[in-house]
Formats: structure tokens, C-alpha cells, sequence
């Protein structure tokens, strides 16, 4: 802990020396809402709602910017309304909400209003797969487009997979095995600023850029040796978290601006979205907290 202590000093002190090529904005927590007790996923739409997902209920809930919950689904086993350990929820497209079902090995293809539409088994996809193409343990998904689905998987020997047209997997990259592509621990993918997605790996703590077609294209190390705890996209910028602020990435010119947002200390921060050009969402285990730029 003292270590850390010193640590964190250290980089601030470096901060003030870099100026101003980071200038220290602030983010001020102005709300905050939900009474969840383990959520781990968190997904912004329309700048309007926001979805957030409970693994130990079990349930996906659609809430206002406002706090007030306006759908739900889930609860805990094996039916088509039903989930086990939803590691990700995606609403970014607007138009309808992708769950990563951990334990039921599948995910889940719901409205915008949380009623379901339908799934698709790994279980049943890993009947005739050969021994190398088999599917465990969704957990983060993403959609590019309505027939473009990709997700991280655990226990498998390539990492992430595209489904086509909710009926079959078309695509697997991010092997286990030497090489560029290689992914350790993937724990998020986040869209790019074209046809493309950023997997965030906190075995190697970098972010990995691939195509739509599953092609590795380059990486994004982390600036600092602490953990990058998630990251999220908004008009064109990754958003990165750490412990003791947010840094942004520019897709387009390929580089960190000059931003550096600093922000009271959150206990247990487990996702984040961004909401709008002034809103920045952080989840915690128990809550969303909504911060302001100032």
C-alpha cells in the first residue's frame, strides 16, 4: 500500500513537470443511481439509457440517465429468460441489447425494451466444431453491425470470435499461441473508429487493435505500469481508466491528447461508458456513478 502511495506521488509529480502535455481536468461526480450487488458491465445508447449488467442477480436492467429503471430481464437459470453470470451487455447500436451469458455459454439477443429475441448456443455450435473451434465462456461481446457479432470467450483456444447473422461462427482470432495477435487475458472489446475493435487485455495490460475480419493491426501499450481497469469509445476516442484517472486516446491522429481527468476516489470501479460529450459514466459493484467535465 505504501508502495502504491509513493507510486501514485511519483506520477504526479511527473504530471506537473509534463504540463502541458497533459492538462489535469477534473471530473465532479454529480449523481449517482442503482442498487445493484455485483455489477460488471455497462453500456450507454442514444444518450438516452443506459444497461447495466448484475452477476449475481443475474439480471440486465435498462435505466434512465435519472436513475429510474425502466425495464429488466433475467433471473438466475437455464430458460430463455433467464441468465447465469452476464459478464457484458452492448446496447451501442441503438436499436437492440447483446448479453454475453457466461456459465449458459451462449448469448442472448434482446429488444430495446429487454424482451427476449433469441440466442445462440455455443453448447450446441460445439457439437460438430472441430476440437480447436470450440466456444466457452462468453465474456464481453460487441456488435459492428447487425449481422457483425464478435466476443471474448475464456476457455478456448482462440480468444475471440465473429458470428454472422446470429447462425454461425465465421471467424476466430486471438490465439493463445506466440505471435502479434496473441491474447492472454481479454477482458472488453470496444468498437474502433472504423470497421474495426480494441480488446483490452489485462494479461499484457495493452489494448489490441484487429479488423472486422479478425486481423491483428497494432496495439496500444499502456503509459503507466497500473492496471488500465476498462476502457470506451466516443466519437472516435478510447476512453481509458485508471485507478487514479482517465486518459484519453485519438483513433484518428493515433495518439493520447492532452487530456487528463482526474476524479475522487470510487471504490470497486468495474466498467465505464460515456454518456455524452459531458457525461462519463463509472460503475461500481453496487452503483452508477455519473460524472461531469469542469
Amino acid at each position: 500500500m505504501k508502495m502504491n502511495k509513493f507510486r501514485l506521488s511519483i506520477f504526479y509529480l511527473l504530471l506537473l513537470v509534463m504540463s502541458p502535455l497533459f492538462a489535469q481536468d477534473s471530473l465532479h461526480v454529480t449523481g449517482s443511481f442503482g442498487k445493484f450487488t455485483n455489477a460488471v458491465s455497462i453500456s450507454s445508447s442514444r444518450e438516452e439509457f443506459v444497461f447495466v449488467s448484475d452477476i449475481a442477480e443475474n439480471k440486465i436492467y435498462k435505466i434512465d440517465i435519472n436513475g429510474i429503471e425502466k425495464a429488466s430481464f433475467g433471473g438466475t437459470g437455464l430458460g430463455n429468460n433467464e441468465l447465469n453470470q452476464p459478464y457484458s451487455v452492448d446496447a451501442s447500436n441503438g436499436l437492440d441489447v447483446l448479453v454475453a451469458d457466461y456459465q449458459n455459454n451462449r448469448i442472448n439477443r434482446l429488444d430495446y425494451n429487454l424482451n427476449f429475441l433469441l440466442s445462440f448456443d455455443f453448447n450446441s455450435y460445439n457439437l460438430t466444431a472441430e476440437s480447436t473451434r470450440k466456444i466457452y465462456n462468453p465474456r464481453s461481446i460487441l456488435t459492428l453491425s447487425s449481422g457483425e457479432i464478435f466476443v471474448l470467450c475464456d476457455a478456448s483456444n482462440y480468444k475471440a470470435s465473429k458470428i454472422s447473422d446470429y447462425n454461425d461462427v465465421s471467424i476466430l482470432f486471438g490465439s493463445n499461441s506466440i505471435g502479434a495477435e496473441r491474447l492472454e487475458n481479454p477482458v472488453k472489446m470496444v468498437k474502433g473508429n472504423q470497421l474495426d475493435i480494441w480488446i483490452l487485455d489485462k494479461g499484457t495490460n495493452e489494448i489490441v487493435n484487429f479488423s472486422n475480419f479478425g486481423v491483428f493491426l497494432r496495439k496500444i501499450k499502456s503509459k503507466f505500469d497500473d492496471a488500465i481497469l476498462s476502457v470506451c469509445n466516443f466519437n472516435n476516442n478510447l476512453y481509458i481508466l485508471y485507478e487514479f484517472g482517465l486518459l484519453i486516446y485519438d483513433l484518428k491522429k493515433g495518439q493520447y491528447t492532452d487530456s487528463f481527468y482526474k476524479f475522487p476516489h470510487i471504490k470497486n470501479i468495474t466498467d465505464i461508458t460515456v454518456f455524452d460529450k459531458n457525461t462519463v459514466l463509472f460503475l461500481s459493484k453496487n452503483m452508477v456513478h455519473k460524472l461531469t467535465i469542469q
